[in-house]
């Protein structure tokens, strides 16, 4: 029985054999003979060479390069249509070696490339990515379009690419996005678009990526952001706008954003945050705001984003940061992958960062406790050392002995989130250490029952907070929007708690 199997099988597979060969003399017959093929341009004066990885031969070639030299290349040259000699290539990109080389997207060549998997251009001199330049373009996963001087995405630019998962855009000089240049794109999960110049974003830009999942707008001019830029990306989870020039962010501006895990917002010129400013980021886990310009935060800063397990507050202005600050996320910052950064800010070494002792003594995270070792706080000798310390007492300690052993079991880790939640902010370990000033201490080394205490004076906003649920900020969200008057930035950081308790007492 097993004599009788084997020719069969070995029958079956040379028919295979010959069943393919054959579909590939057909494919070539359907070529026209004076075709070029374009991974063998013999021609030296010709536009643009390409190099074709591991096989040249008619309809062999999967990955592509091409150069375009010789002053550039026009939408009407004869060699657009010679890629139908090489119809299964699934990996095609352009460079551009001469000024003006290439200004506009070859959309021709797609009709030609039904495999085509992996698409790019640098270099090039493209002003405007035109409406439905990719069109229908089924098969791509990947379009990556760098270093092209792109200064506008028109309407429909990127539409109705199914199967797009990444859209690189990073250092061209865009200014501004607008509404549905992003269109039935139901895979995109990554959008890049760093190094650019984008100023605005028109509400609902992003719309339509429901499924986007990380989004980065790094190294631009955004100065501002309005409440429904963000409407639609519901599934997005990692936001990067570092290096902006965002100055304030007002109540609920990220509310949309119900899944996000990270927010990165170094490097701005952020000085005011209003108390409900995170209100909505229920799944917030990473907040980078270093590099800013913050005086001071509202106590119920964090009441939103009660799963925040790694927060860079690094290079800021801040004069106080006191265990009611951090009391919404303390347990959180106990756990292994936690870290706090609170470096290069004025604190001085008094009894609001008496926590650190703590955290210190009850934190599982070598990033948390390495962090609070090294910090240095500005010591004041005209303070009175033993003033006081009921404050400590009261918000830090309470019932419980400072050393006493806490109960592991009722703290959340995250240890299993997804990894650019643990990653480390760029510059972490890489800033060179500042040497210590005349009056600057290791706050640690400074016995905790000596740190003088200064009084401070609760505002109403802290006495008045309570946790917002979705719903309120949803309604809250409508109600600015149902009214013309612009809201402005005072009403935003200062009267809106009071506006909050009159909205709610009117919906009871």
């Amino acid at each position: 029985m097993r004599a009788t199997k084997a020719p069969a099988t070995l029958l079956l597979l040379l028919l295979a054999i010959e069943a393919l060969d054959a579909n590939r003399r057909k494919q070539k017959d359907k070529i026209p003979p004076t075709t070029t093929n374009i991974c063998d341009i013999s021609d030296r004066d010709s536009k643009v060479h390409c190099y074709c990885e591991f096989n040249q031969e008619i309809n062999e070639a999967v990955k592509t390069e091409c150069w375009v030299f010789n002053g550039g290349i026009e939408k009407s040259d004869s060699l657009w249509p010679s890629f139908i000699s090489q119809t299964n290539i699934e990996n095609l990109a352009f460079n551009v070696r001469a000024d003006g080389g290439l200004s506009f997207v070859p959309s021709k060549v797609f009709k030609y490339l039904r495999k085509l998997k992996q698409f790019s251009i640098k270099y090039s001199s493209i002003p405007t990515i035109e409406s439905y330049a990719f069109a229908n373009v089924t098969s791509v996963q990947e379009l990556t379009l760098t270093k092209n001087q792109i200064l506008h995405l028109s309407r429909h630019s990127f539409y109705n690419i199914p199967n797009l998962t990444v859209l690189t855009l990073d250092e061209n000089k865009i200014v501004e996005l607008v509404t549905e240049t992003f269109y039935e794109l139901p895979s995109l999960q990554k959008l890049y678009l760093t190094s650019n110049n984008i100023s605005a974003i028109q509400d609902g830009a992003f719309r339509h990526l429901v499924n986007l999942i990380e989004l980065e707008l790094d190294r631009n001019n955004i100065s501002e952001l309005k409440k429904e830029c963000f409407d639609g990306l519901a599934n997005l989870k990692r936001l990067d706008l570092r290096r902006n020039k965002l100055g304030v962010l007002n109540s609920f501006t990220f509310t949309e954003l119900w899944n996000l895990q990270a927010l990165l917002l170094d490097y701005n010129e952020i000085y005011g945050l209003a108390q409900r400013t995170f209100d909505g980021l229920s799944q917030l886990r990473k907040l980078s705001l270093s590099h800013n310009k913050l005086v001071t935060l509202a106590s119920g800063l964090f009441e939103g984003v009660r799963g925040l397990a790694a927060l860079d507050l690094r290079h800021n202005s801040l004069k106080r940061f006191t265990f009611d600050n951090l009391r919404p996320i303390y347990d959180n910052l106990k756990t292994a992958n936690s870290y706090i950064y609170l470096e290069g800010n004025e604190f001085p070494c008094d009894c609001h960062l008496a926590w650190m002792h703590k955290l210190r003594h009850e934190a599982r995270s070598v990033k948390v406790r390495t962090s609070l070792e090294n910090f240095i706080c500005k010591f004041d000798a005209k303070q009175p050392l033993n003033s006081h310390f009921t404050y400590y007492e009261r918000s830090v300690i309470g019932s419980n002995n400072l050393y006493e052993a806490d109960d592991r079991t009722q703290i959340k880790d995250y240890s299993e989130a997804d990894d650019f939640i643990h990653e480390e902010p760029d510059d972490a370990y890489d800033e060179p250490k500042s040497s210590k000033g005349e009056n600057d201490r290791t706050l640690l080394q400074i016995p905790v029952e000596t740190l003088p205490c200064p009084q401070v004076t609760k505002s109403v906003t802290d006495r008045t907070y309570t946790y917002p649920s979705q719903n309120e900020a949803k309604d809250y969200r409508n109600l600015i929007l149902s009214s013309s008057t612009k809201v402005e930035t005072f009403f935003d950081l200062f009267l809106l708690p009071f506006m909050l308790l009159i909205f709610r007492t009117a919906q009871m």
